[in-house]
């Protein structure tokens, strides 16, 4: 096959002249989605896979009603599928027909969870940091003032525990926006800890059977729950249920693609390589992000899926304020205009994407001509309140409190009472029928979508291939006119001037740097010396309180002829004797040397952390 020829040769020569193709040109391979030509095989072979199902991809953000949308179309609105809180408790779940109901979970590896783990601890460090920092900048901002009220600079400057916990909470803010992925794996590793489980007792998988759908829905959130025991070590869960509309299809629900693990990430990428339908799910509130363009362009121009579909989620939060005063609380021309300006906005937004950027080709062409009239809406609560209306009470908070926004904001439509007024605008609201009618057709037109799948896979990985090439080859011209441009004698002056430098230099670095290392093991030392010291005194101080004395009496013989002989006849000839013993309580020994061992682990972990991260700032000017 040309393309896996192409990526042969293309291999060939990078391998070639690796050392020579820097971090920015690697980079270009996550960039435009290109694989190794053996895993590009791979893929093709299983597209061109006749027997496989239809693959139909769920994606979007976190809390764009995936799982209420999820819910709604398979379990008739009842929370089964749990919400996830965030990025961190997001599982990837697939879900596909099964004669009986049961899950697969998949958990991390020991390799993720160190890698977690270690995640965790640069976060830590770097909390650390720049608490420090901020408490500097506060000491200093406290200082001025006290010198501009005249008062005394001679006493200490100190924050109080109010102070101190507004920086930690700045600090915990600043670092979950500059580093998103550190602080997730940190939230994480948290959740692993509290968890009591010992990650070395779970297998790779776990097949979990469930005898219906009440228990699915209680036992499932134990694996991908937000506060589920197994939610920390859980990668994946793959859902059999035995429903007819599942048959030849399989859904993926994905936890995105900037997830923070990132070998749940490569298995999200992996999957939506042989995605054939996808439902990108955007919230009314926020729709079409810079984050669902990014999503599309990724799905349609590099995995080249075509069958694109894009539903406007949580509609029932737009009902109220401006469009409610200007429609008069007419719920009808409320939604109207709601969905009016959704389409209007997918419309212009596609068409302008297509006028700026024609490479997208013809990737959007049939969303934009049907965003012209119409828009797929849904509200995932508006199914769960109509199937929870002869039992009200079992809608959790956030379903009641949208429940009463309705019934108080549009009473001429929904009441808690007047049921046969109600379930039709519900209906409205939800759009189930529409979206279960677009999922019968895609599974109706399964073998056409699956036989142009190969032809479209294979030309958005050319033409992904071909930008690659020229990004790469732009990369190279960039290097050569770079080397070109460069002064061939004022460079040999120059390296003779810096060869100079660097002889005398390195030995002034050689001994500064051993000084330095020399400075680190004294540092370290007696930091560790005077950590372990109190340990010990206390743990000593425990032992000695665990030992006791106890006294104890024995007879002996008497020594002399009188003696014998009144032993002789049984007239005594013996001596009482007393003596003294020392006792150890054996369990309170065991328990401080135990507690000794886990706070000398601790502190050489803490001590080695702030040494060594002082040490390096040190290390570099």
């Amino acid at each position: 096959m040309e393309l896996v020829n192409q990526l042969k040769s293309l291999e060939n020569i990078i391998n070639k002249h690796q050392s020579l193709i820097e971090k920015e040109a690697r980079n270009l391979v996550s960039e435009f989605s290109i694989s190794t030509s053996e895993a590009t095989q791979q893929e093709i072979n299983e597209i061109e896979n006749n027997n496989r199902l239809l693959q139909i991809g769920i994606v979007g953000r976190v809390k764009a009603g995936k799982s209420s949308l999820l819910n709604a179309l398979l379990f008739d609105g009842e929370s089964v599928l749990p919400k996830a809180a965030t990025p961190m408790t997001a599982a990837l779940t697939i879900i596909s027909y099964g004669e009986e109901l049961s899950a697969e979970v998949e958990f991390f590896t020991q390799e993720d969870i160190e890698n977690i783990k270690n995640d965790a601890r640069q976060y830590e460090v770097e909390f650390k940091r720049l608490l420090e920092e901020k408490k500097k900048e506060a000491k200093e901002r406290k200082s001025k003032k006290l010198f501009k009220k005249k008062e005394s600079q001679d006493k200490e400057i100190t924050l109080d525990k109010a102070e101190l916990e507004k920086l930690e909470i700045r600090v915990k803010r600043e670092l979950d926006k500059s580093e998103p992925s550190l602080s997730a794996s940190y939230d994480q590793y948290q959740r692993i800890k509290q968890s009591g489980i010992d990650p070395a007792s779970l297998e790779n998988s776990k097949v979990v059977p469930f005898e219906n759908i009440e228990s699915l829905a209680k036992d499932l959130s134990e694996y991908v729950g937000s506060s589920g025991r197994y939610m920390p070590f859980t990668k994946s869960v793959h859902i059999h249920i035995p429903q007819e509309s599942l048959k030849n299809i399989q859904i993926v629900d994905t936890p995105g693609v900037n997830d923070p693990v990132v070998s749940r990430e490569e298995r999200t990428r992996e999957l939506l390589k042989y995605c054939d339908v996808v439902f990108i799910v955007s919230p009314a509130g926020q729709f079409m992000s810079s984050e669902d363009l990014e999503l599309m362009d990724r799905i349609t121009s590099k995995e080249g899926v075509r069958e694109l579909f894009v539903i406007a989620s949580k509609c029932d939060m737009q009902l109220y304020g401006s469009i409610k005063n200007n429609t008069n609380g007419d719920l009808h021309k409320a939604f109207n205009a709601i969905t009016t300006d959704l389409a209007t906005q997918l419309h212009d937004t596609l068409l302008n994407l297509k006028q700026n950027h024609p490479e997208v080709g013809n990737a959007y062409d049939k969303l934009i001509e049907q965003s012209k009239d119409s828009i797929i809406h849904s509200s995932g609560v508006a199914l769960t309140i109509k199937e929870s209306y002869d039992n009200q009470s079992v809608l959790d908070s956030g379903e009641a409190h949208a429940w009463n926004m309705l019934v108080e904001n549009y009473p001429d439509y929904f009441s808690k009472t007047d049921k046969k007024l109600t379930i039709p605008n519900l209906d409205l609201l939800s759009n189930m029928d529409v979206i279960q009618k677009v999922i019968a057709d895609v599974r109706d037109k399964k073998d056409e979508i699956l036989s142009n799948r190969k032809k479209e896979f294979l030309q958005a990985k050319t033409d992904s291939l071909e930008k690659y090439k020229q990004e790469l080859l732009s990369y190279i011209e960039q290097k050569i006119e770079e080397i070109k441009a460069g002064d061939v004698d004022e460079l040999k002056v120059i390296r003779k001037r810096l060869e100079q430098v660097k002889l005398k230099a390195s030995g002034m670095v050689d001994e500064e740097y051993y000084d330095l290392v020399d400075e680190l093991k004294i540092n370290m030392g007696n930091k560790l010396k005077n950590e372990l010291n109190s340990y010990f005194k206390q743990t000593r101080s425990d032992i000695d309180n665990a030992e006791g004395s106890d006294t104890e009496s024995y007879k002996v013989e008497k020594d002399g002829f009188l003696s014998g002989a009144a032993r002789f006849f049984g007239l005594g000839g013996y001596e009482t004797r007393t003596r003294t013993f020392t006792t150890v309580r054996a369990g309170a020994v065991r328990s401080a040397l135990s507690d000794l061992t886990i706070e000398i682990e601790s502190a050489i972990e803490n001590v080695s952390d702030t040494t060594v991260l002082n040490w390096r700032k040190n290390l570099t000017p």
